[in-house]
């Protein structure tokens, strides 16, 4: 990643309104939940997507009546609070980053916590360290591991992958039946598997990724960087522990996007790692925290007892942003070499992960009997998909 610094006077570039951001933000997140509605209700049946659209519900009636009360509280306009807190961003993300078979209840209580513990508490819209939706899904994670209704019958591929193969499936044969739980490499590029309603038709999620990077909404490096440097710790897993190749693809081709084409990683790039107000302002700071997050979430993905980590990786980044910026706050030239100095930490970091990863964890070389071993586990995978 090249860095760009500029003595002064700097070029003046142009910059998106807040309400602007927020309306292309909210446009985005619209397309990929009418995505997930269309995959379940064509997939599974109306069902689906009625449980969805109350989830929604229920997360924008709780968004509302908690910045309602806030604002009666603090004596603000309640029409006007609301209107600029864009607390239904929050709910958006954090209904897409659950599956579509949770309870009701349990997305009201994480819509409480995310919307009074992780944003009001703090100020309201702007003042919050910690990215509210993320702080909202890791309540339910931690305490509602239980609140899912009988609507799915398969664990999602992330589960699978964690139980069944410790996201280590080493040979063609492994991989195989990996892939047969999730209708092949394009229904798994696709994401049109039962899992976080967020993860569903992963090519929308690049689209409209791609869209609001054009728009200026969201900075290009976070999921650039973040993509990027999983993509290159898995490349060197593949490498130190000798993966097979998968037909004509070598294994530190197709292990590096099982990782990226599985679980939440990609919507957690574009929607969550990209929050402004929570991330560092200085550019080489973003592509500090990006890198960390990214080698966070394979450590956890490897080594942890969550199947995902995109979720607690970037609050556990959200700590330290305030330490990044104050690290970064120096003149053009020294911020360039704190920058290079950092980023040179965050390489050795992943390089240390993947051998680490590699020499404690046994790639899985025969096919396993999935089926079975999913059954199982499927009250507690599938709603951890972007923990």
């Amino acid at each position: 990643m090249k860095f760009a610094f500029h003595v002064s006077p700097n070029e003046q570039q142009k910059h998106a309104s807040t309400q602007q951001i927020m309306r292309d933000l909210t446009i985005a997140l619209g397309v990929v939940f009418l995505c997930s509605l269309a995959y379940y209700a064509i997939s599974y049946g109306v069902n689906y997507a009625l449980q969805e659209i109350i989830l929604l519900a229920a997360s924008l009636v709780t968004t509302f009546v908690c910045e309602a009360i806030f604002a009666k509280v603090k004596k603000i306009d309640i029409k006007e609070f609301i209107t600029h807190s864009f607390g239904w961003v929050t709910a958006l993300i954090l209904v897409m980053m659950c599956p579509v078979n949770i309870s009701v209840y349990a997305v009201i209580i994480a819509t409480v916590f995310a919307i009074v513990i992780g944003r009001l508490v703090f100020g309201g819209f702007g003042n919050n360290i910690y990215n509210p939706a993320a702080v909202g899904r890791a309540v339910i994670f931690a305490s509602f591991s239980g609140a899912v209704t009988n609507l799915t019958t398969s664990a999602t591929p992330t589960g699978v992958l964690a139980s069944s193969f410790r996201w280590m499936p080493g040979s063609a044969e492994a991989l195989e039946s990996f892939l047969d739980t999730t209708g092949g490499w394009f229904g798994l590029a696709m994401g049109t598997y039962p899992g976080a309603i967020g993860e569903t038709f992963s090519i929308a999620i690049i689209l409209v990724g791609i869209f609001l990077i054009v728009r200026n909404v969201i900075d290009w490096r976070m999921p650039a960087v973040y993509l990027g440097t999983i993509f290159i710790i898995t490349f060197f897993i593949a490498i130190f522990s000798g993966i097979q190749p998968y037909g004509v693809i070598p294994g530190w081709l197709w292990y590096p996007m099982l990782h990226l084409l599985t679980g939440g990683v990609i919507f957690g790039a574009f929607f969550m790692l990209t929050d402004p107000v929570t991330i560092p302002t200085v550019p080489a700071g973003r592509v500090f925290f990006a890198a960390c997050a990214a080698v966070i979430t394979v450590l956890i993905r490897m080594k942890g007892n969550l199947p995902e980590g995109c979720l607690y990786s970037i609050l556990i980044m959200n700590t330290f942003t305030p330490m990044i910026e104050q690290a970064l706050d120096a003149p053009q030239f020294e911020q360039k070499k704190k920058a290079i100095i950092m980023s040179a930490c965050a390489l050795v970091l992943g390089l240390g992960v993947a051998f680490y990863a590699s020499s404690t964890i046994r790639p899985v070389k025969g096919a396993r009997n999935v089926g079975e071993e999913t059954a199982m586990v499927i009250t507690q995978t599938e709603q951890e998909d972007l923990a």
